[in-house]
């Protein structure tokens, strides 16, 4: 098993705090969009599976669906998830032959203690549109619909996934707006997970499962 890459915490806290400035927070999009995609990872063993799927916008319909293996040289960690996965959704989306609009990441964007979670790291390395979409809350307040920094500021929004209800968090990854980002997410969001997302996750935990049997 392959040793995991020390770790520095405060050489990835300046890095974060360096490159949250790059993130840009209105849309760059085209008048209208065509193809949606979606990044996940696997895991098995110290073995990393990168999944991505892009969907017609407006049909839903699979247009390319991709894995690839790599290795997981990053330890997990909370709040620097993206020095793990970044690396690895990066690669896969370079090996994509179709490219979309925006990326629908699952991890957190900017709601993130430093303003610059997994979906805003792969936004700015892949200079494309993305969107964070997370399980689950790693920073900020909720109120009503929205979840806010210690300033106050605005930083995602909860939403309810259609038919399931399901609780999803929504935040501006890189070159989106959030208005921009609920509106696509919802858009492709039919049975509790944005098709995108539930697709690459389904890839990835196909391919884990072949390599186990």
């Amino acid at each position: 098993m392959q040793a995991l890459r020390k770790f520095s915490v405060e050489k990835a806290i300046a890095l974060q705090n360096k490159l949250s400035k790059r993130v840009k927070k209105t849309s760059f999009l085209p008048s209208r969009l065509k193809r949606i995609g979606g990044l996940d990872v696997a895991y098995s063993d110290d073995k990393a599976i990168g999944s991505c799927a892009i969907v017609d916008y407006e049909t839903l319909k699979v247009l390319e669906a991709i894995t690839i293996l790599t290795k997981a040289t990053t330890p997990y960690i909370p709040g620097f998830l993206a020095f793990r996965e970044a690396p690895i959704m990066v690669k896969t989306a370079k090996k994509l032959k179709l490219k979309p609009d925006v990326y629908l990441v699952d991890g957190q964007g900017i709601a993130h203690p430093r303003r610059f979670g997994l979906a805003s790291h792969v936004g700015v390395l892949l200079d494309s549109a993305t969107i964070g979409v997370a399980k689950s809350r790693l920073y900020g307040e909720i109120k009503g619909d929205f979840l806010y920094d210690e300033e106050g500021d605005v930083i995602g929004k909860v939403f309810a996934a259609k038919r399931s209800g399901k609780t999803l968090y929504i935040s501006i990854g890189h070159k989106i707006s959030l208005e921009d980002a609920l509106r696509i997410t919802s858009n492709c969001t039919t049975n509790g997970s944005p098709e995108p997302l539930r697709v690459a996750h389904e890839l990835a935990v196909k391919r884990r499962l072949e390599m186990r049997s």
